[in-house]
């Protein structure tokens, strides 16, 4: 077969797949009911099986607003006014309930049940973000299904969209909106309630008789410019802040302020190997107006919000649009705080940016910076240099009142230790507040996902909902003979040979001392001229979330004896 007979077949064979995947939607389309009430589920971010109610009561657990969810509220207005629309957060209301007598996990199948019994021609939405909580979201398609067969149950996140043929083939999903699903929703409920099939949801996944169908390609550079602030009155944004946080962050900056997030632009300039951002979201960026940002600001800090946290992947992205959304942020709402959890690129900042940065309410920040390597900076793809984080650093020395913390990434495909060591190195260099070590977990839908499905490693197990070692997954001890076991632990990790490509046994020792030694061990707020207070409002502001870190409790112990402080001891006996 010569190459244009093998391109004419292929045409072929895409175009007869493209049709009787449109001629299956429109039978699908045909067999449902109007959408009345629209019923949006977010699932609880913790799965039963590790979950801690005493983690829960201090308010450990993350609880981020299900804003992806109101989004797809404000499209189904767009398409129609009559839906009757509800947002059932299931994560706040099981972090809110913990705190209540008689507290059992498995409260959300009669919650449920009992909206969408008194629903007229309901249709339920999931969202699965995360692999951390694929777990609960299938429990939800399963419980749904099985008590009432006839709702159809749609879906959308990153996790739903990579793994679309497994939910679909294997649970009870009738149709999955994959990556950016504002334009396939708001199409989808003109076909359904409208009889409008002159646009189809494309980049849709569905199942009918059986089979599992993709009706299009994604809608290249969809639209942004959504306003969502009628639809928070469907979640008391006002008091998320009393049973979670926004990571560590909203609590070491106040877990007695109510916190939100924003999303001002979709998408980043970098295509790093590891991340899915590009292929999620398409090429480029796509950036709110800033009035519109503006706005939802001022609409949140009336509700009663005194700090958020953007969820922009590359939020420096546009320098002059940047410095006008920080100066109006200073003049407009000069009471709001912010914190960036998301990495930010150092290349971004320069001494004008900082500036506005702080001045405009920064308090903590996160840099992305994966590896201290430089060959390794290439290979991943990442857009910095050892040279541009040194000149972050020493603008971030001239603001030491905000909290900065590095992202490190050990692992990457046949990394060597020595190449590891020279991220720890940088890492000591740098000497920020704090150093994040993880290890390399790709998401699927990644270059370096398929890099390791062709060694034939397997990253995908044991994902940490809190990075961290906990007693329920008995990681709290490890019993070896030092004199016969093979991995080196503890300081011992530095005896490695530089060229070693390091075990996964061995790689979660490297990961732990790195950790222990930079963070706890050596952290600078301890040394003359550092800010013991500083850190042990960060120390308080973890543990909340780990009340079985050892490390955690002896680091308290000596931050409160430093500073003279009874409680010392209690955490030197907890310790």
């Amino acid at each position: 077969m010569n190459n244009d007979t093998q391109t004419t077949d292929q045409a072929n064979s895409g175009a007869l797949l493209k049709s009787q995947a449109i001629e299956s939607y429109h039978k699908l389309l045909d067999g449902l009911k109007p959408v009345k009430e629209l019923i949006l589920v977010a699932p609880m971010q913790v799965p039963e099986s590790v979950f801690d109610l005493s983690v829960a009561r201090k308010a450990g657990y993350f609880n981020y607003p299900p804003v992806g969810l109101l989004y797809i509220a404000s499209v189904t207005r767009q398409a129609d006014p009559n839906i009757k629309i509800q947002l059932i957060d299931l994560n706040y209301e099981m972090l809110q309930r913990a705190n209540e007598e008689n507290f059992t996990y498995d409260f959300w199948k009669e919650r449920l049940a009992n909206i969408i019994k008194e629903s007229a021609s309901p249709y339920v939405g999931v969202s699965c973000m995360f692999d951390v909580n694929k777990e609960v979201f299938v429990q939800i398609s399963e419980f749904v299904g099985k008590e009432f067969p006839e709702v159809p149950i749609l879906a959308g996140g990153v996790q739903a969209t990579y793994d679309f043929e497994e939910l679909l083939g294997k649970y009870d999903f009738d149709l999955i909106f994959c990556k950016e699903s504002e334009t396939q929703f708001y199409n989808f409920i003109q076909n359904v309630n409208k009889k409008d099939r002159s646009k189809g949801p494309n980049g849709t996944a569905f199942k009918y008789d059986g089979q599992v169908h993709v009706i299009g390609t994604h809608e290249e550079n969809p639209p942004v410019e959504f306003d969502i602030r009628d639809f928070y009155s469907l979640i008391p944004i006002e008091n998320y802040y009393k049973y979670g946080g926004l990571a560590v962050f909203s609590r070491y900056n106040g877990k007695e302020k109510p916190f939100a997030t924003v999303l001002s632009n979709r998408g980043c300039r970098a295509y790093c190997t590891f991340c899915t951002v590009r292929d999620f979201n398409g090429k480029g960026i796509r950036a709110r107006s800033v009035e519109s940002v503006i706005d939802e600001l001022k609409f949140l800090r009336q509700k009663g919000i005194k700090q958020i946290d953007w969820l922009d992947d590359d939020f420096l992205w546009d320098r002059e649009r940047t410095l006008l959304l920080l100066k109006r942020m200073t003049e407009e709402v000069p009471d709001l705080e912010w914190i960036s959890n998301n990495g930010l690129i150092a290349a971004a900042i320069n001494e004008e940016i900082m500036e506005w940065m702080v001045r405009s309410g920064m308090k903590a920040l996160k840099v992305g910076i994966e590896s201290g390597n430089d060959a390794m900076l290439k290979k991943i793809l990442k857009p910095t240099s050892k040279r541009k984080l040194m000149m972050a650093s020493e603008l971030f020395s001239k603001y030491p009142q905000v909290f900065y913390s590095g992202n490190y990434i050990l692992g990457f495909p046949n990394e060597s230790f020595g190449e590891m060591m020279d991220s720890y190195n940088l890492a000591r260099k740098l000497d920020w507040d704090w150093s994040s070590f993880y290890i390399c977990q790709p998401l699927v839908g990644t270059a370096m996902y398929s890099i390791f499905q062709d060694m034939g490693e397997n990253r995908d197990k044991n994902k940490a909902l809190n990075p961290g070692r906990l007693a329920q997954r008995g990681e709290m001890g490890v019993n070896f003979d030092e004199k016969t076991d093979q991995v080196l632990r503890g300081r011992r990790i530095f005896n490695l040979p530089p060229e070693a490509i390091p075990s996964r046994e061995q790689l979660n020792e490297i990961w732990f001392t790195f950790n222990l030694l930079a963070n706890f061990l050596d952290n600078k707020n301890y040394r003359e001229n550092g800010n013991v207070e500083k850190l042990i409002k960060w120390y308080e502001s973890i543990f909340a979330g780990y009340p079985h870190d050892a490390s955690m409790a002896a680091a308290l112990a000596k931050g409160y004896r430093l500073t003279n402080q009874a409680q010392s001891e209690k955490f030197y006996q907890k310790t």
